[in-house]
């Protein structure tokens, strides 16, 4: 008798929780950024009364989660067959997205799906990056950026800036600017399309040629002398 009545207790759990969702992986179908919903597919199978199992169907006007205030969003690209999580509220979303009142009794049901994206089976070399690192790692193509502690890094191709804490650093190929608490350092060519002001003296040759003290041999002997 007493394992009769557990079996039942039983049953009626299961029964209760067959149609209770609580979060599945999903693949993005489609998104709308203008309204912020994706249609997504839950990538899973549910199994029918027959015994035999069913792709679940998929979820259109499923609100898509990005960290953001009022004022700031950090937003990403949201492209068909990207990955995301699925969370289903426990009420209708009716009334957080439209300010309706629904008479929905639908508790954790397909329809109160949230996606949470790019949720993957694997990792990557950006994540493994971070990890190693102890760094933010953002990938975009080839465009890279890294921040640590102590740096932040942008590269973009053979294009590169570096801060630390004394150095800022811009490197294009074979050109390098630094900047630094002892001043600037170029190594490349300089090209520049407009007036040089120098409050000090300008030394050429490696330093040995002072612009402000330098003199020229005259044309009948002896030495020029120094600029005025």
């Amino acid at each position: 008798m007493m394992q009769e009545f557990v079996d039942q207790i039983n049953k009626s759990a299961r029964s209760a929780t067959e149609d209770m969702h609580t979060a599945l992986p999903g693949e993005i179908k489609s998104y709308d950024p203008d309204k912020g919903v994706a249609t997504v597919l839950p990538k899973a199978k549910f199994t029918k009364p027959d015994g035999s199992m069913m792709d679940f169907p998929e979820i259109s006007g499923v609100p898509v989660m990005f960290p953001q205030s009022k004022n700031v969003t950090i937003a990403w690209p949201i492209k068909k067959g990207d990955g995301c999580l699925l969370v289903f509220s426990e009420q209708a979303l009716d009334y957080w997205m439209y300010g309706k009142e629904t008479d929905t009794k639908l508790k954790f049901d397909l329809t109160n799906a949230i996606a949470i994206p790019n949720l993957t089976s694997g990792g990557n070399s950006t994540m493994k990056l971070a990890c190693d690192e102890d760094a933010v790692a953002i990938a975009a193509g080839d465009t890279k950026a890294k921040i640590t502690p102590k740096t932040a890094e942008l590269t973009l191709g053979s294009a590169k800036v570096k801060v630390e804490p004394s150095l800022v650093q811009v490197t294009v190929g074979g050109t390098v600017l630094a900047i630094s608490p002892d001043g600037v350092d170029i190594t490349g060519k300089l090209t520049v399309k407009g007036g040089i002001t120098a409050r000090d003296d300008v030394k050429a040759s490696n330093g040995s040629i002072s612009l402000a003290n330098h003199a020229h041999r005259g044309d009948s002997g002896g030495m020029t002398g120094k600029p005025q």
